[in-house]
């Protein structure tokens, strides 16, 4: 059994973090294969990636998938979430760590700008 965090930035502005959070409860009701989906932000809110992490341990759910919702692979993406992951791999060994690539490495992006401009 596995599951999915989803990480964003965060921001001090609240509508912003639970616009994310609504993304993540819309992939919770949806059909997934994941027994459990969470968000995480780096900064500004909570939960943290080590809280989202302990929830999925304490479910015993040792395979771990990480989404960065971010749009491009700046310092976030290429140092920040891959370091921590590193961390909580040496904190929680018997756990397996998938960082999943980043939003805006998404093939759909595409589709998603012209559906949505395409009068």
């Amino acid at each position: 059994m596995k599951s999915l965090i989803i990480i964003a930035h965060g921001s001090r502005k609240e509508t912003s973090n639970i616009e994310v959070i609504d993304i993540v409860n819309q992939i919770k009701n949806s059909e997934t294969s994941y027994s459990l989906v969470e968000s995480a932000f780096l900064e500004f809110a909570n939960p943290t990636i080590e809280e989202s992490v302990k929830k999925s341990i304490d479910q015993n759910l040792l395979e771990i998938y990480i989404y960065p919702y971010f749009l491009n692979s700046g310092k976030h993406v290429t140092s920040d979430i891959p370091d921590t992951i590193q961390t909580l791999k040496t904190k929680y060994p018997q756990v397996n760590f998938t960082m999943l690539p980043h939003f805006g490495e998404s093939k759909k992006i595409n589709e998603i700008i012209l559906s949505d401009t395409d009068l």
